[in-house]
């Protein structure tokens, strides 16, 4: 197989375009000894390839000013809205902003928006919606939902060099009974 193949592999929207990029320049012999020494962290991947630049932020660097979910509550089927303001005080590397959702009864799950060119100095906003539409995969059931944000440089929770959270907030939602 080639660079389609092995990039159709990870979970993650996010990780299979960055594969497949990266992939794509590199030449799979070089892709996969890559890929032994990042621990599949499509980021760090990036910047072990020089493809994504390296700028580790010191000092204050990225700070969220306001999250909010809309609505607070509604039945199963709403489509619950997340935005988040930030501010940035210093450039960085490419990083992440990610959005979890723990369920009061179920797995974790989320998603998040790249950043590729990480954060310079100014004012960001990034959102998220979760239609809560029950599937196999998650019922929605009636209760308190839990949303952890995250501004980080590289993929939040990368134990590799050049990462790092730089501010989380957490919000909440309830579904209602019908």
């Amino acid at each position: 197989g080639g660079c389609a193949e092995l990039c159709g592999m990870p979970p993650q929207k996010l990780e299979q375009e960055a594969c497949n990029l990266i992939c794509d320049i590199v030449g799979i012999d070089a892709f996969i000894h890559l890929i032994e020494k990042a621990d599949l962290d499509p980021i760090y991947f990036c910047e072990l390839t020089t493809l994504c630049a390296v700028h580790d932020c010191e000092g204050q660097c990225v700070k969220i000013t306001d999250a909010a979910v809309a609505p607070q509550s509604g039945p199963q089927g709403t489509t619950f809205k997340i935005g988040v303001a930030m501010q940035a005080f210093n450039q960085t590397s490419t990083g992440t902003i990610a959005f979890s959702v723990l369920p009061p009864d179920g797995m974790p799950f989320g998603d998040a928006e790249l950043v590729p060119k990480g954060f310079s100095p100014g004012t960001f906003q990034a959102g998220a919606q979760i239609e809560t539409q029950p599937s196999e995969q998650e019922p929605f059931s009636p209760g308190v939902y839990k949303v952890d944000i995250a501004v980080c440089e590289g993929e939040c929770g990368s134990k590799h060099p050049h990462s790092a959270v730089y501010d989380t907030k957490q919000l909440s939602f309830q579904i209602t009974q019908q």
